[in-house]
């Protein structure tokens, strides 16, 4: 029995790999089998919430076929930045935009101009996030797109909200015309080094 142990150094190394190697294999076998079969990477997941969908749904009945109604809008989809801003401040804007989306945009169905914004209240976010997301807003409002702030638990009805939206875009300014050859003319947000957003006395709409 002893005459098959290695016996050099060289037959001990050359043992020494062969072992090595073949506890290897047995571990990726083991692996494998403790894996079991590749499964599907993805599944698919809702692509409204139960309070969006039922937003949209609304918007669809109230405003019928005089506005397409967009959700899920990337805010740097409509505006862009000052370009009077300082590096400090472009680098805050470029902050607060990014991965930022409106709920719903309603847009004329002819040229597809954006006429409004309708963000949905969510009464989860903390107060510094809801203060922020109100700021962001309101900025987003100054720039010329005003913004309908709606909540699907209010029991708002159809007829209601159509009338809070048609007066909303009665009131609007008239919209800038693009220049010939060029598509539409982004609004430009602007954001002032302080801003403080008044948390009390939220209306149910902001027009």
């Amino acid at each position: 029995m002893t005459d098959m142990l290695p016996v050099s150094l060289l037959d001990w190394l050359m043992f020494s790999l062969v072992l090595l190697l073949t506890l290897l294999v047995l571990f990726a076998l083991l692996r494998r089998l403790w894996r079991g079969t590749p499964k599907q990477p993805y599944q698919q997941k809702l692509l409204f919430s139960p309070e969006s969908a039922a937003a949209l749904r609304l918007l669809d009945e109230a405003v019928g076929s005089q506005l397409r109604v967009f959700a899920a809008v990337s805010l740097g989809e409509l505006v862009e930045l000052n370009p009077k801003l300082n590096k400090a401040q472009r680098e805050q804007a470029m902050n607060d935009l990014y991965g930022e989306k409106l709920d719903f945009v309603l847009c004329s169905p002819k040229d597809l101009r954006v006429n409004a914004v309708v963000a949905l209240i969510d009464d989860s976010l903390s107060k510094t996030d809801g203060r922020q997301r109100r700021l962001l807003l309101q900025h987003i409002q100054d720039t010329g797109l005003p913004v309908v702030h709606l909540s699907p638990k209010d029991g708002l009805s159809a007829a209601d909200l159509r009338a809070e939206i048609l007066a909303t875009l009665k009131r609007q300014s008239p919209a800038i015309p693009a220049p010939v050859g060029q598509g539409r003319v982004e609004p430009v947000l602007s954001l002032p080094d302080e801003e403080q957003a008044d948390d009390h006395n939220e209306p149910r709409f902001r027009l």
